[in-house]
């Protein structure tokens, strides 16, 4: 039970921070960022994920004060009641006033076991949208979000979305005529946008010519990024611009088979594979000419808004919503059924535009896409569940 301190006021509240992993990522880089920034005095978080056991960002959140917790969580129905089992008495040893549950498709699963344990505050967090990911939709997949859904509404005392399509995904259409639903765009760390020179060291450690024009792309090689797609695009753009080179940042399972496309097409020595990075903000700067984001779906995409911020102008699929669109001189939307050829010569046409960044660190330091509102909103969040749901030792 949280201690009293000297003025006689509770200790400070417990909250169970339940995500995938704590690599690099949209999710994980804005939780790190904003839990990192929440007044340790008043509120403890602990993490468990499901996936991967640490992280590139444990270590900096076990200097904030945070524990971690692994319970990997399987396919079978074995795997899945070991980890409900091994979940709850987490909760229970931990005596968590708050459970935040992060993603889409498992959310109502872990708020689920939340209620059998009685934690008064259970938060439903929806980072994604329900699109289809150009594959086939299985019934055992559709049935799955459905009773996702079903069991996160019925569970959750609060809900979060990235943005309006995210919510709907996850509460339902009309979720924004529910008051326990609340909309917080994610913000990203604006400081490393804020530096004014922009040195070339990155561009010659990647090996990039002098005065190339570089495609850049930051993103896990997943089904979901269109890497597929992205490459095709490319090689139409390489075959017209000599000068030009692809620049992919992010790593992940279905890497190898895009090297693989990339050497069928006969572009493997105009494609840089970077892997994943902790300086994206630098490389955008000064590495990158143009990003290109040919995503099937995204719930409020954080690399969008950094490159925003990096001042690059951006060619992305009319899926990902316009939430994350900062300047409309910035972004040109298309659509994925326009082919590889029109992406081509967009982005042709972006890299013959006369070089101009756009600053716009500083209109988003005023907006919600600044990590400061963003961990200013989730302190507000979970205020607004300290006066709502009290029954808890911690409130």
């Amino acid at each position: 039970m949280p201690s009293e301190d000297s003025r006689g006021a509770l200790g400070p509240i417990r909250i169970l921070q339940v995500v995938g992993s704590l690599n690099r990522g949209g999710i994980e880089t804005w939780l790190h960022q904003a839990v990192a920034r929440l007044p340790r005095e008043r509120y403890e978080c602990d993490f468990c994920t499901y996936r991967y056991k640490r992280g590139a960002y444990a270590t900096e959140l076990e200097q904030c004060g945070c524990a971690f917790h692994h319970i990997p969580l399987g396919c079978s129905p074995v795997a899945i009641l070991r980890f409900s089992k091994q979940f709850r008495r987490l909760l229970r040893e931990g005596r968590y006033d708050v459970v935040h549950c992060h993603g889409l498709l498992l959310v109502g699963f872990f708020l689920f076991l939340a209620w059998l344990e009685k934690v008064p505050v259970r938060i439903a967090h929806s980072h994604s949208t329900d699109r289809e990911t150009g594959g086939v939709v299985t019934v055992a997949n559709h049935l799955g979000l459905v009773l996702n859904r079903t069991l996160a509404r019925a569970f959750s005392t609060q809900g979060v979305s990235c943005s309006a399509e995210a919510g709907a995904a996850l509460f339902g259409r009309r979720w924004e005529e529910e008051t326990k639903y609340k909309l917080i765009h994610c913000g990203i760390d604006l400081t490393p946008f804020e530096a004014v020179n922009t040195p070339d060291s990155l561009r010659i450690t990647l090996g990039i010519e002098p005065g190339a024009k570089v495609i850049g792309h930051v993103g896990s090689f997943s089904v979901v990024k269109n890497h597929r797609f992205l490459v095709e695009v490319a090689a139409r753009v390489l075959q017209e611009r000599a000068d030009a080179v692809l620049l992919l940042v992010g790593d992940g399972k279905l890497r190898p088979a895009i090297e693989k496309a990339c050497a069928e097409l006969g572009i493997s020595r105009r494609v840089i594979f970077a892997g994943v990075s902790s300086h994206v903000p630098e490389l955008m700067r000064s590495a990158m000419d143009v990003f290109v984001m040919p995503s099937f779906h995204e719930g409020l995409p954080l690399v969008l808004l950094e490159a925003q911020a990096a001042g690059l102008p951006c060619l992305v699929s009319d899926v990902v919503s316009r939430e994350a669109m900062v300047s409309e001189e910035s972004i040109r939307f298309l659509p994925l059924s326009a082919g590889p050829e029109s992406w081509a010569d967009a982005i042709v046409s972006l890299l013959e535009s006369p070089p101009h960044r756009r600053d716009l660190v500083k209109v988003m330091y005023n907006s919600d896409f600044n990590i400061v509102t963003s961990a200013d909103q989730l302190l507000c969040l979970y205020d607004a569940a300290r006066i709502d749901c009290p029954a808890s030792p911690g409130f």
